[in-house]
């Protein structure tokens, strides 16, 4: 049995996997940034012949591409009854999609924030990999990617569904968990 890293939330983990889907719910969760980054690629003091010898891509090789959400997680909802305001437990978190190529959808809103209400795995394409599906307000993703890691930055608050930009510490794409 797991104990709970997060006593009054009911918090088990602090860092989350695809392993942990089935118990993760992912409904209104507010997505303050999105990033997809690459490695370094090489180094930029190569000769021309060594840069050669680094550019000889394996197309069978995963890829390297990560995509990055900075989302306020909801780890739990309390609705404290009738005529009372619904309350939250919510953590400032990182989800980090691994090996990702072939990202498909759409944003569809600058001025509105994009609200995660879903994510979902579906079958998997030819490649064997799993196919990942972020819906949202105004965000609709489709892509392949081995896995995710969603890491919780820092303990749950109790309060409003959304944090403060100071609450959360700003916008960090950061892999640590608090616990």
């Amino acid at each position: 049995m797991t104990t709970a890293v997060h006593t009054e939330s009911g918090l088990r983990k602090a860092t989350l996997t695809d392993h942990d889907l089935v118990e993760t719910s992912w409904d209104r969760c507010r997505i303050h940034a999105l990033a997809v980054t690459d490695d370094e690629g090489p180094p930029e003091d190569l000769t021309p012949e060594e840069f050669q010898e680094q550019d000889d891509l394996d197309p069978t090789a995963p890829s390297a591409l990560q995509l990055h959400l900075d989302l306020d997680y909801i780890v739990r909802r309390v609705d404290p009854g009738p005529m009372r305001d619904v309350r939250f437990w919510v953590a400032p978190a990182t989800l980090i999609f691994h090996s990702v190529w072939d990202i498909v959808g759409g944003l569809h809103s600058v001025c509105l924030p994009f609200e995660l209400t879903n994510l979902r795995q579906e079958p998997p394409a030819q490649s064997g990999e799993p196919c990942w599906h972020l819906e949202g307000r105004d965000l609709d993703l489709r892509f392949q990617a081995s896995g995710y890691t969603l890491y919780l930055r820092q303990p749950p608050r109790y309060g409003a569904r959304v944090l403060r930009m100071a609450e959360r510490g700003g916008i960090s794409f950061a892999p640590k968990p608090f616990a």
